[in-house]
């Protein structure tokens, strides 16, 4: 026994472990007990139905943890009813289903507050991860349907240690304002799908880190958004990114990219991006931004194939920085660092 929780505080030592920063489980009574609104549970169908609106807060916790639920093993699917709202986020270690019965009043809430990870340092060091509205850990698939994620206290949705993340029908929405609300949208392993969704959130949208799948998406450029990223450090290369049927719209972004429609920020890694269908109308925005910089001593770099069929992009110009090799093709014809080209149609 000594051996294995020597082994296990090991392991939490290592920096932030996703495993070591998830609230624990709380079974089906202790849940009823900390919501505040009514919920129904069918053991049989292993199903839990939140039926009225409430908030989750779960006793002796610290650092807004408190509005945490460990999903318990034995739950399969969690259904959020028609003019439901849910104050509170989901750690989830099994594979579990996540559905609304209506997708703009089935409704899983943050907090109003603009920054609040920030004004308590409790941002650093990859701090935010486990502060998202849905955070799955584990070699697992979470399906979340039909529903919208509102003001998240850090990141909508984020799947760690092999957690594949399926959206589907499913609104993210950041109306606070504020720069420093991380209310980054999906972040999960390799396999990962987002179908029939809006985002519209102030971070990065469509995190490239492994491969993922997106198809008929809107994304709406609001202050600090930036609507697909590359990476901040040296990780995921090989990721592949595959869109079909993409729009992305608005007169804002992050200005320190930009306000950049694909950004890579820091650290040295391949990405690939593969777009069928692809509709930009961002007047105020650049189409690639390869920031690229320097990371834990290593120079920034790598390599960036993007290919581009079926568009129709009107940004302001093309690029602000291109600081790693890249080849870019869209409607058949190849761009580079000295293109100005700021309009591009092909059916």
């Amino acid at each position: 026994m000594k051996r294995i929780l020597f082994f296990l505080l090991a392991i939490c030592l290592q920096p932030f472990p996703a495993t070591c920063q998830l609230v624990p489980v709380a079974g089906v009574e202790k849940l009823k007990k900390s919501y505040s609104g009514q919920v129904e549970w069918d053991e049989a169908g292993q199903t839990l139905k939140f039926i009225t609106s409430g908030m989750l807060r779960f006793a002796d916790r610290q650092d807004f943890k408190e509005s945490y639920w460990g999903v318990p093993p034995e739950i399969k699917k969690i259904v959020i009813g028609k003019n439901v709202t849910v104050v509170g986020h989901f750690h989830v270690r099994n594979t579990l289903e996540v559905r609304g019965e209506d997708r703009k009043t089935s409704k899983v809430y943050g907090t109003p507050i603009s920054e609040l990870l920030r004004q308590h340092q409790l941002d650093a060091r990859g701090g935010t991860v486990p502060y998202s509205a849905f955070f799955g850990v584990g070699d697992f698939e979470l399906h979340i349907n039909n529903l919208t994620s509102l003001n998240p206290i850090g990141f909508h949705f984020t799947g760690k240690e092999g957690c594949v993340i399926h959206l589907e029908n499913v609104d993210a929405i950041d109306d606070r304002g504020g720069w420093h609300n991380h209310s980054d949208g999906i972040s999960a392993a390799g396999g990962s799908t987002v179908k029939n969704c809006f985002f519209s959130s102030g971070d990065d949208i469509i995190k490239v880190y492994q491969d993922i799948y997106v198809e008929n998406t809107t994304i709406e450029m609001i202050q600090n958004c930036v609507p697909i990223q590359f990476g901040w450090g040296s990780y995921g290369s090989g990721a592949r990114g595959k869109f079909k049927n993409l729009v992305i719209k608005g007169d804002k972004g992050r200005p320190d990219t930009g306000n950049a429609i694909i950004d890579a920020r820091r650290g040295t890694y391949d990405k690939e991006l593969e777009f069928d269908g692809l509709v930009i109308d961002a007047p105020n925005s650049v189409f690639i931004n390869f920031w690229n910089e320097n990371t834990d001593g290593s120079i920034g770099g790598g390599f960036a194939k993007i290919s581009v069929d079926h568009a129709d992009i009107k940004v302001q110009h093309f690029s602000k920085r291109w600081n790693m090799e890249a080849r870019v093709r869209i409607c058949g014809e190849e761009y580079d660092k000295t293109s100005t080209q700021n309009q591009v149609k092909c059916d």
